[in-house]
């Protein structure tokens, strides 16, 4: 996305809000999700880390944060999160519709042809069994959290082959035998940006939270698959304007969790594609904000 960045007229202040947001969802095992917003003149950027998924906290990255506040014009954040929100809010809000491919995730729905499933919390049986259901409907993804043993996967793999799936995403806890499962079933593999390392001989896909990872995006010579860590609309918005017109579809399904959100209007899916239409002046609630600091400098 190539669009002109923050740039100002020195005699003129400079605006920047940071504000906190606690949203209701109805996402297992997530009922409240927690983060930062961060505006900057015309630009806004989220800073929400994930418990469990990102290295750092919520409490920790606002520390960061205030830290950086208000000479952001000279900031070199060091957690990922706070990279990302920074580098979205460096620029100015991009008003302009959005139509991107998108991954289903784990409920199929009407129009769409790509699923990504879950299967990490089952045993391998049953995910051999969920995987058949859908195995002749959709290009399907398979997420396994790590949670199989070689022994494990190769039972599964004897079920299925490769040309079953887009990709198996690290199925395998340890990554020496990662890449003998590779070499032995020539199965699709993904890696997420945990363990960014091409050694895999059927490596197919990079999964990429860019709020875990932070922003700019690693250079790949695989495809890099855009994926979500519970993002409001707006940093899913923010996430989806990177993808690349080539990408493949993206995983960004799980906006449909929020029971409120903060863009206006909301993000919608139909026919395939994750779409964005701007019908309003301010598309963010800052209704559902609480503002933490102000400064005009």
């Amino acid at each position: 996305m190539k669009i002109k960045k923050n740039d100002r007229d020195l005699s003129q202040p400079s605006l920047i809000r940071l504000y906190s947001y606690a949203l209701k969802t109805c996402a297992p095992q997530r009922s409240l999700r927690q983060g930062l917003i961060l505006q900057w003149n015309e630009g806004w950027g989220e800073i929400a880390p994930l418990p469990g998924v990102s290295q750092e906290s919520l409490e920790e990255a606002l520390e960061e944060v205030l830290a950086l506040l208000p000479n952001l014009e000279t900031a070199s954040p060091r957690l990922p999160s706070v990279r990302f929100g920074l580098a979205c809010a460096s620029y100015p809000f991009v008003k302009t519709p959005l139509k991107v491919p998108l991954c289903l995730l784990n409920e199929p729905r009407s129009g769409f042809s790509t699923l990504k499933l879950k299967l990490g919390h089952l045993s391998v049986k049953d995910a051999i069994e969920r995987v058949k259901q859908y195995k002749e409907k959709f290009r399907l993804r398979l997420d396994c959290n790590r949670a199989w043993t070689l022994e494990e996967a190769l039972f599964f793999a004897r079920h299925f082959s490769p040309s079953d799936f887009e990709y198996l995403e690290e199925p395998i806890a340890r990554y020496e035998d990662l890449v003998l499962f590779s070499k032995i079933t020539q199965f699709p593999i993904a890696l997420d940006e945990s363990s960014l390392r091409e050694e895999i001989p059927t490596l197919a896909a990079l999964v990429i939270k860019p709020t875990v990872k932070g922003l700019p995006l690693p250079i790949s010579k695989v495809p890099i698959v855009l994926s979500s860590s519970y993002e409001t609309s707006l940093g899913l918005l923010q996430i989806a304007r990177q993808s690349l017109p080539t990408a493949p579809p993206i995983g960004l399904d799980t906006f449909r969790f929020f029971e409120e959100d903060i863009l206006n209007p909301p993000l919608r899916a139909e026919k395939g594609f994750l779409l964005w239409t701007p019908n309003a002046e301010d598309p963010i609630d800052v209704s559902k904000l609480t503002l933490l600091r102000e400064y005009n400098v």
